[in-house]
């Protein structure tokens, strides 16, 4: 339709292109052709010592930093997943399996149980808020605690209530990986999620994350220590969903018990499947 129009452009690893764009009639057949630069990167010369504070995302001292720019690429990612989400909703099946330092506290069915979701029903991340009420579980084994995905990471509330580090890179199979923790401001005093994400250092997209419950005892009942660890697949170039996700936590059966339960939860991608089109094509309405 011609009009002007601001269009912005970003991929992982690129800096972003911004222009204003006047379309007429006789231009609806041409193409735009929009070339972007590759991102000024040298994070990886720099000593670990200087990069151990903790920064705020909205923090524009920091603006032209190096690990901002590295902040901004996990941004990239969050963003592109929520982009996903919206724009072509997918339904994934998985596999899990349980295991338990107490046999009696597991699942009282055996083997894998195979469930299947829709990736834009997931709730959406609230500060202070992991635990939350299933409206079509009867009380009391309604309540549900929902960790924060990749998505989170970029949603303003998200930014808003953390602040994150560098903490330096490893090389993997030759390819470095930068790692950024994350951990809930000060100002934050209900339970919430520190951790940490992992950047491939060539591409930038993010390979694997890990979500620890923080003041986990003032959950009810009380959980000694909660951790999920996520490994992203990547189904598309650029495009990443969870493969696998493994959960550990020490609880305790009864309130007034002093024995703690270790219980294990392991969770695997069967597959993917688009409701409106893969990613790059025309969406259905």
């Amino acid at each position: 339709m011609p009009g002007t129009y601001h269009l912005r452009v970003k991929e992982l690893g690129f800096a972003a292109a911004d222009t204003v764009i006047l379309l007429t009639p006789e231009m609806a057949s041409q193409n735009l052709n929009v070339v972007l630069k590759p991102i000024a990167f040298t994070l990886a010369t720099v000593t670990i010592k200087v990069t151990r504070a903790c920064v705020d995302p909205s923090d524009t001292a920091a603006a032209d930093s190096d690990f901002q720019t590295i902040l901004v690429e996990l941004r990239k990612n969050a963003e592109r997943e929520r982009l996903l989400v919206s724009s072509y909703p997918f339904e994934y099946r998985i596999a899990k399996w349980f295991d338990s330092s107490d046999p009696s506290a597991l699942p009282r069915w055996g083997g894998a149980d195979t469930v299947a979701y829709r990736s834009d029903e997931r709730p959406h991340y609230s500060p202070g808020k992991l635990i939350r009420e299933d409206p079509t579980v009867e009380p009391p084994n309604n309540r549900i605690m929902t960790v924060p995905g990749l998505e989170d990471l970029g949603d303003p509330e998200f930014l808003r209530s953390h602040c994150f580090i560098y903490a330096g890179s490893v090389t993997d199979s030759g390819v470095v990986i930068h790692r950024i923790d994350f951990r809930p401001n000060k100002s934050l005093h209900a339970p919430d999620v520190e951790g940490s994400a992992f950047l491939d250092g060539d591409s930038f997209v993010i390979r694997r994350a890990i979500f620890r419950i923080t003041r986990p005892y003032q959950l009810r009942p009380p959980v000694t220590d909660l951790q999920v660890t996520t490994i992203y697949r990547e189904i598309l170039p650029g495009v990443t969903v969870i493969g696998d996700v493994r959960s550990e936590q020490s609880v305790r059966p009864q309130f007034s018990s002093l024995r703690t339960v270790r219980l294990t939860e392991r969770q695997r991608l069967l597959d993917v499947r688009f409701l409106k089109g893969l990613p790059g094509e025309s969406v259905k309405k």
